[in-house]
């Protein structure tokens, strides 16, 4: 995997997407990778996650973004780990105007994907956490710019009509020849109540009705009080020597290294139909 770029998105609030990107960047360092996430939200959660304050930053994704700051005046580094941040603000909401004033019509889906090309040559995968928004711009920027969507998943209605609108919007891209691949992340899944084991059962049967493949499903992350009350928000679970902890960053290794398979699968698959 090289440079390749994920893109954690729904349509829907409060699913995790921010504390998946964490997650997923937390098991690529523990391999030895080299990650940037970017965030691309206002509220900048991949910042205080990472447990910084979000305004004590001189300089944000906007400013890069916008060309008034050098990647090495925006690019955190996590401790001392191969964990990299560029970390949001408010501004953000006003990228897409810049880009309708500055930017070409034809050039204006491929902005962040120009961004991103350089650090590419930096960073063995590059995460961009998005708003939960299907109406923003940033958003459509930011599918443009990935090999790969992950889509984080609750059990419940709306989570589910979130998920199929994220699908619809892939697919879209897909149509118009962008390589783009996604998977569904079940997330804070009660596993040992068996309700919600029929609940999930009966989401995923509805969705491969809907026409979604079983293999888009890329695993579960089960619910535990240690991660939802965490002051950082899990990002130091793989150090807590707890057993629900423990089974939960389990969880998240196994989505994880599926994430990192599927896209090496497809980088090959994508070679062999290049060759």
């Amino acid at each position: 995997m090289n440079g390749n770029v994920i893109t954690v998105l729904s349509t829907k609030g409060g699913v995790g997407k921010s504390t998946l990107a964490r997650f997923i960047a937390i098991v690529a360092n523990e391999q030895g990778k080299r990650v940037c996430i970017i965030d691309t939200c206002q509220n900048s959660s991949i910042a205080t996650g990472f447990l910084k304050d979000r305004d004590s930053f001189q300089h944000s994704a906007y400013d890069w973004l916008i060309g008034e700051a050098k990647p090495s005046e925006v690019i955190q580094q996590y401790e001392n780990t191969n964990i990299y941040y560029i970390p949001s603000d408010e501004r953000i909401d006003d990228y897409e105007d810049w880009v309708s004033r500055k930017v070409t019509k034809p050039k204006q889906l491929e902005v962040l994907k120009t961004k991103i090309e350089p650090l590419k040559q930096i960073f063995d995968l590059i995460i961009v956490d998005t708003h939960p928004s299907e109406n923003s711009d940033i958003v459509n920027y930011s599918i443009a710019a990935s090999d790969y969507c992950v889509i984080p998943v609750e059990i419940d209605l709306d989570a589910k009509l979130a998920a199929k609108r994220c699908i619809e919007i892939i697919e879209d891209y897909q149509s118009a020849g962008y390589k783009i691949d996604y998977g569904l992340v079940w997330n804070k899944v009660e596993v040992t109540k068996g309700k919600a084991k029929i609940q999930l059962k009966n989401m995923k049967d509805e969705l491969v009705k809907y026409g979604i493949m079983e293999s888009k499903f890329v695993g579960e992350i089960r619910y535990s009080t240690t991660v939802s009350t965490s002051k950082n928000e899990g990002i130091m679970l793989n150090a807590i020597d707890n057993k629900y902890t423990m089974n939960v960053m389990n969880d998240i290794r196994k989505v994880s290294n599926t994430i990192f398979d599927k896209i090496v699968e497809g980088v090959h698959n994508e070679q062999a139909v290049t060759y």
